[in-house]
């Protein structure tokens, strides 16, 4: 019984076994993954920085720019060389930028964008960076340096090709100079030509870049020697160049390997110098002879390099100099010979004339260019306007005045001297250019808004070109609300007092008015404000008015291009047609300026108070002197009627 009962329990403790052993052979989980021989860890100071499988950082050497391990002997007691036969990487890092050298004791290293990887010995645990900025050549290894820094001896090749070793001052002599590399240990430069965010070496065709390349890296990380601050970019015909303290950056073509720095030697030493921490910021840029300000009052002006003003006088449409003799004392003449612009300025618009006193002048657009000799410091601008013929010189005037003879050509081809009133007769007239001082003119057969001499086909143009020009800035003798655009078969053309303005082919030279003449005196005036208003055409005037939103009319037409509230004058007797297309802003004329529909002036109105539709007004004879048209619910689209006879 006892033997059975032994049996009985040694059965049930094989059978206990078995099942565990089934147990433990079901537990399908794998075991952990090794860890990455590299790893890409996020550090709290460093961001994301190189560490070996258990953590430990790694670092690069600046003496290390070739690519060969230059911590030798004692020194990799401290820095320790990382190798790894087997290679792993954590995402993130590229299997292409890691390679292994064997060192000059014939170790292995891993090395990273060709930089040799450490430890460092006093590192105690994972995530330590202890090393860091060791002696301003050790540098926490990173996947995203823009710039690295390497000691090393600089080995200048001039332009004959003669390699010499040189000190950081640049003369012959052995020295290990600290500079600054891209982060494949690429030598980078600097140009002695250069100034303060002023590449003055690319040509705009790139044509010298192969020889000098601009860096353009996009700033991401540095060593901890540099200062973020320190760095910038420009804007070099359309690409992007790296700047440190304001100088901008370049690689040296015949730098063929990693760690090359011959670029200090070229064509002569110090031209091109390295960068580093010791650089004085680079000079501001000496200011250009012509400079583009913008003034408060009048825009954008012409200066000098010390920002006094610079000025046209309207006698001078030809293009020589009428400021002669005590004229002078008061403009002094301005002259540059070596001429550097301002952006938005065209070398083309500038040039020089030799004046009939001997000096020499700079023009701008072939007007001479002056100062005023009451205008006491930059920006002052006293002299425009003065007599009426003088004005601050700008880039971006439409028109211009001048005075000067008139000399009339007929269509015999006789010239004849004409007073203002095309008589003939010597007598100097004020009159409209456009800016490079040529003539415009008006036709007599012209009503307000209407040219009635170009053909649809435009085949008479050449005789008289229309003006197309877009109105920008005017001499501020002139005013703008004088000036409109009208449509003449599908080209615009600009406008004076309802005047179309024209061209005459024949005037071949600037300041040229045969005009006056042809065919014969006063069929086409020259245009200054004393002209009258054009007359207007026989029939209604007419109007389209839209509206922009709920602040205002735009008119269109009779002389009028997308003119915003604008203000009109009309005649008693005369009939005026507003074509309106402003749904929800009804178009009442009324005797006050004011919204609703309370004192609406009826008398000769057709469809006052239209929002979409004609409103057509016959102006009485005994019409008060001033009326307003408004919006019945908006209060800014509104405008002045005033009633003349």
């Amino acid at each position: 019984m006892k033997k059975l009962l032994l049996l009985s329990m040694t059965f049930l403790a094989l059978l206990a076994c078995k099942s565990d052993d089934n147990d433990m052979g079901t537990d399908d989980t794998p075991p952990p993954p090794d860890p990455n021989t590299v790893q890409l860890r996020n550090n709290a100071n460093f961001g994301n920085i190189l560490t070996d499988a258990e953590g430990m950082t790694l670092y690069f050497f600046s003496l290390d720019s070739k690519g060969d391990s230059n911590c030798v002997d004692g020194c990799k007691a401290s820095w320790p060389v990382f190798y790894a036969e087997d290679l792993t990487l954590d995402d993130g890092l590229e299997e292409s930028d890691f390679g292994s050298i064997t060192r000059s004791d014939g170790d292995m290293q891993t090395t990273y964008k060709g930089w040799p990887l450490y430890r460092y010995a006093s590192d105690n645990a994972a995530d330590d960076v202890n090393g860091d900025g060791v002696n301003d050549v050790w540098y926490v290894a990173k996947p995203d340096y823009s710039v690295m820094m390497t000691l090393a001896q600089l080995v200048g090749r001039d332009s004959g090709g003669v390699e010499t070793n040189l000190t950081s001052t640049y003369e012959p002599g052995d020295e290990q100079t600290f500079y600054m590399t891209d982060a494949n240990g690429n030598t980078l430069y600097s140009f002695v030509n250069d100034t303060n965010g002023v590449n003055n070496f690319t040509n705009e065709d790139f044509s010298n870049n192969p020889v000098w390349p601009i860096f353009e890296e996009q700033l991401q990380n540095i060593p901890s020697i540099l200062d973020a601050n320190d760095f910038g970019s420009i804007d070099v015909f359309g690409r992007t160049q790296l700047t440190y303290k304001g100088w901008p950056i370049y690689y040296f073509g015949q730098d063929a390997q990693r760690g090359d720095n011959f670029g200090v030697g070229f064509p002569v030493a110090g031209i091109w110098p390295i960068l580093n921490p010791d650089i004085e910021i680079a000079p501001e840029p000496e200011p250009n002879a012509v400079r583009l300000r913008d003034n408060t009052t009048f825009g954008n002006i012409l200066t000098d390099a010390e920002g006094m003003t610079l000025y046209f006088f309207s006698p001078d449409s030809k293009g020589d100099s009428n400021c002669i003799d005590g004229c002078k004392t008061n403009w002094p003449v301005f002259y540059v010979e070596d001429l550097t612009l301002d952006d938005g300025l065209e070398e083309s618009d500038f040039g020089s004339i030799t004046r009939s006193d001997g000096d020499m002048q700079t023009t701008y657009k072939g007007w001479p260019l002056y100062y005023f000799i009451n205008d006491n410091a930059a920006d002052d601008v006293n002299g425009d306007g003065i007599g009426d013929v003088w004005y601050v010189a700008k880039p971006d005037y439409s028109v211009m005045m001048t005075l000067a003879q008139l000399v009339g050509r007929d269509s015999g081809g006789v010239e004849t001297n004409l007073t203002s009133t095309y008589e003939p007769g010597d007598e100097q007239t004020f009159y409209m250019t456009d800016a490079n001082g040529n003539t415009l003119y008006s036709f007599v057969n012209d009503t307000n808004g209407v040219n009635n001499f170009t053909n649809e086909d435009f085949s008479n143009n050449p005789v008289w070109p229309i003006f197309e020009e877009q109105l920008q800035n005017i001499p501020s003798i002139l005013d703008a609300s004088d000036f409109g655009s009208i449509d003449v078969f599908g080209r615009t053309q600009l406008t004076y007092k309802g005047w179309p303005i024209y061209y005459f082919g024949q005037d071949a030279q600037r300041g040229d008015n045969f005009g006056v003449g042809f065919p014969e005196a006063g069929i086409w005036p020259i245009l200054n404000p004393d002209i009258d208003v054009a007359p207007q055409a026989d029939g209604a005037t007419s109007y389209d008015v839209t509206n922009q939103g709920a602040t205002e009319y735009i008119f269109n037409g009779s002389g009028l291009s997308d003119a915003s509230n604008p203000d009109l004058t009309l005649k008693r007797g005369e009939t005026y047609e507003f074509v309106v297309a402003a749904p929800g802003h009804p178009f009442i004329i009324k005797s006050v300026q004011s919204i609703g529909t309370g004192n609406a002036y009826n008398d000769g109105v057709t469809n006052n108070g239209a929002a979409t539709g004609t409103v057509v007004f016959t102006v009485p004879n005994d019409a008060p002197d001033t009326l307003y048209y408004n919006c019945e619910f908006h209060s800014p689209m509104t405008g002045t009627l005033t009633i003349t006879d």
